[in-house]
């Protein structure tokens, strides 16, 4: 089952209509990064703010082989990004959450090389393709900060791949935790050791390249050493050092500010920014 299409708007439309300011998931990782300064948020979130729906868990966002006439930004709430070969076993091959763009390259490609499914429920807005080139035309800020949030989702690509390749099963999968963390936590989606989580234990398990089988007994072994604990639709973790040194988790990916992470010690806060600023950019006017 399809849903229905976007709604269609008008370039005028797009761009003088006046939203009710609240600041995007997406905008404050940008502002976080150094990237974009309030007046360039505010001109992002306002794009994002016109063309938002939400679409229950297994819908698709874009379907593999679609051809996607805009970019998809997950506004709140969690989708994955999955490849069905020939074989028809799908696998799932990212793990978007508030704040990801679903796919940067749909103007470039003939068509999408995966597919893009809501987990849970989630809400998604879309920027179509005159409205993205008048952004990088008149707004040149606003799409380098998105260029610049491009490369740093084919580095959490590249991250992804050495996990799967070179992790055992149980840091594997305690360092994809981390890594969601931090995502989360640099968009300021959460503010505690504890995120929603709408996965199955199939569903980590394909992430992870496992078995449920063995992903069950990584994750039991996570939970007796005290590191991770899923209980409920939420993950926490206790302790955020430990998991990440268990993990040997490299935040380099992310490319920010090693204090503003959850993992960070207090040696790693160089520029006096910690935590606390993330709910107080998320707030800024």
């Amino acid at each position: 089952m399809r849903l229905k299409p976007w709604p269609r708007r008008t370039f005028d439309m797009l761009f003088t209509e006046k939203p009710e300011k609240v600041r995007s998931l997406l905008s404050t990782k940008l502002m976080l990064a150094g990237r974009l300064d309030l007046a360039g948020a505010d001109v992002l979130d306002a794009a994002l703010a016109r063309d938002v729906r939400t679409i229950e868990g297994g819908m698709p966002i874009f379907d593999q082989g679609e051809r996607p006439d805009a970019i998809e930004v997950i506004v709140d709430g969690w989708a994955i990004r999955e490849r069905v070969p020939r074989t028809g076993r799908r696998q799932i091959v990212a793990i978007l959450c508030g704040g990801d763009v679903c796919d940067f390259n749909v103007f470039m490609m003939r068509a999408a090389d995966s597919g893009c499914r809501v987990v849970g429920k989630a809400r998604v807005a879309r920027i179509g393709r005159t409205a993205l080139n008048h952004l990088n035309r008149h707004h040149p800020a606003v799409g380098q900060a998105l260029w610049w949030e491009s490369m740093t989702a084919t580095a959490i690509q590249r991250e992804w791949s050495a996990n799967l390749a070179m992790r055992r099963a149980e840091p594997r999968i305690a360092a994809l935790l981390c890594m969601l963390f931090a995502r989360m936590r640099l968009t300021s989606a959460i503010d505690a050791m504890t995120m929603p989580w709408p996965f199955t234990q199939s569903d980590l398990a394909n992430a992870c390249g496992l078995t449920p089988e063995h992903c069950n007994r990584s994750l039991s072994a996570l939970r007796k050493r005290g590191l991770v604990e899923i209980k409920d639709g939420h993950v926490t973790i206790a302790d955020p050092p430990a998991l990440a040194s268990y993990a040997a988790f490299d935040a380099d990916a992310l490319h920010c500010d090693p204090g503003l992470l959850p993992f960070a010690s207090p040696a790693e806060c160089d520029k006096g920014i910690t935590p606390v600023m993330l709910t107080e950019l998320a707030n800024a006017e």
